[in-house]
């Protein structure tokens, strides 16, 4: 709708738009209020624009930005006992203009990192709108860096992507003197959270709820791998990694594991980690979180907002199964959570996985949700941690483990689980005997487990690769 009505939303004071918010937006505001402000909830990006404009056009395309997407001039209140969408009519945005436009002395990348990093760190108030900021770099006559950052409630980095797209097309069509070539949203983020707890939307959201109550029911607490330190009452959400180059031939394997077994990358990389977190933990059924975009459906596909969320894929290891077996049921699992990601949310403190596009994983991170992130890139993988619970050496163990496991089981997939751990390196006499139950760790006792063995549902359509595929 072009101008962002929908017949749900209550005007406020001021000509605001009072809307429900989003199950994204829910997420993301108990996330942080759990967190008590100590989890950076930013997603940010750098774009380059190649136009000869100047600050007040550069100013006037950001605008327009904001003008196209509610989301970009929303703030959140908990109105009524329920967390609400404010939509104004329109927001002084805050906009850094910086040149470094001089000779480049080769400090230039440096001091433009430095500039994004300030911008990322400096807070937003949930109640105040914008919650987003830009800063403007002149690198030259005809280019730009842009820095957008965001806060969670009101952007994801998929929505980054495709502001970068209108920002470029903008200014352009400001450069060139003609009007720009812009799609018209096929409906505004309000409208998208209104059709959530209304209508259609409302009946989908119950399928989803009774999905995932019947898909998590039972689930064991926690991750169940033994701790190097005891959980602290209060968590601070900081955040160590490893990292390793993947070892030579493994990304080729990968590829040709994939056709061979029917099924996408990320679900291979998915049953390697879940065999890990087998040998790690005594258990043979793991909730691994995984990102999904929320853009499964086409009138979702150009939507600026919070749409990106988390699912829980509850994976069974039970059985001794082959690792192709293991990839199967990674294969079923994932496909059934991909229909129902509309529901997407995020437990505290858990695993989580994610495949990320580029040859790298991201930069080193400050904060933290969950205890172990496995991330893996074209070229590297990467476990970050919670240096509360776990040792640097507890950590590269774990990483070390997951890629010999993964080259073994992509070398031969037929191969059991158990003969798969017993090659381990950590297999050997140095790694300590797993006990039962260990107070420290973050599960109840093993044997509190839910449906597993050959009963349990395992085959399914092979899951896109973009559920598996980070957003963030």
């Amino acid at each position: 709708m072009a101008d962002g009505t929908t017949g749900s939303a209550v005007p406020g004071a001021g000509g605001e738009r009072i809307a429900r918010a989003a199950h994204g937006q829910e997420l993301v505001w108990l996330t942080g209020r759990r967190s008590q402000g100590l989890l950076l909830q930013h997603v940010a990006d750098t774009f380059r624009l190649g136009a000869a404009i100047d600050e007040a056009r550069l100013r006037a395309a950001l605008g327009e930005l904001a003008a196209r997407h509610t989301a970009l001039r929303t703030s959140l209140r908990v109105l009524g006992g329920g967390l609400r969408q404010v939509v104004h009519p329109r927001i002084d945005l805050p906009v850094e203009f910086t040149d470094l436009g001089g000779p480049d002395d080769g400090k230039r990348a440096e001091r433009l990192a430095e500039l994004a990093d300030q911008a990322v760190a400096q807070p937003f108030n949930p109640g105040r709108a914008p919650l987003w900021r830009a800063v403007a770099v002149r690198l030259g006559e005809a280019d730009w860096a842009v820095v957008l950052v965001a806060h969670q409630l009101v952007c994801d980095q998929a929505s980054l992507f495709l502001l970068n797209a209108e920002l470029a097309e903008l200014c352009a069509a400001s450069e060139q003197g003609r009007a720009p070539v812009l799609p018209e949203p096929p409906m505004d983020f309000a409208s998208y959270a209104d059709h959530q707890h209304a209508g259609p939307g409302a009946e989908r959201r119950a399928q989803d709820d009774e999905f995932w109550r019947q898909q998590l029911d039972g689930l064991p607490h926690g991750h169940g791998i033994p701790l190097d330190r005891p959980r602290p009452a209060v968590p601070a959400f900081a955040a160590a990694e490893v990292r390793s180059e993947l070892p030579p031939g493994l990304p080729a394997a990968l590829r040709t594991g994939a056709d061979r077994l029917d099924a996408a990358p990320a679900v291979l990389l998915l049953a390697a980690y879940a065999a890990l977190l087998h040998d790690r933990s005594g258990r043979t059924d793991h909730g691994i979180g995984v990102p999904v975009s929320g853009r499964h459906r086409p009138e979702t596909l150009s939507l600026v907002g919070a749409l990106a969320g988390t699912v829980v894929l509850r994976l069974d290891t039970s059985g001794d199964p082959a690792f192709a077996e293991l990839v199967d049921r990674a294969r079923g699992v994932a496909s059934a959570a991909w229909e129902h990601q509309d529901q997407a949310f995020r437990p505290a403190r858990q695993i989580a996985f994610t495949l990320t596009d580029g040859p790298d994983p991201g930069p080193p991170c400050g904060f933290a949700e969950d205890d172990l992130l496995l991330e893996v890139a074209g070229r590297a993988a990467r476990l970050v941690y919670d240096p509360a619970l776990f040792a640097p050496a507890t950590a590269r163990g774990l990483l070390d483990d997951y890629l010999a496991l993964l080259a073994a089981a992509l070398a031969e997939p037929a191969t059991p689980l158990s003969l798969l751990l017993s090659l381990l390196p950590g297999a050997a006499a140095t790694r300590p005997p797993r006990p039962a139950h260990d107070e420290r760790t973050a599960g109840s006792p093993a044997g509190g487990r839910g449906p597993s063995g050959p009963e349990a549902p395992h085959g399914g359509r092979a899951a896109p690769s973009v559920l598996l595929r980070s957003t963030t």
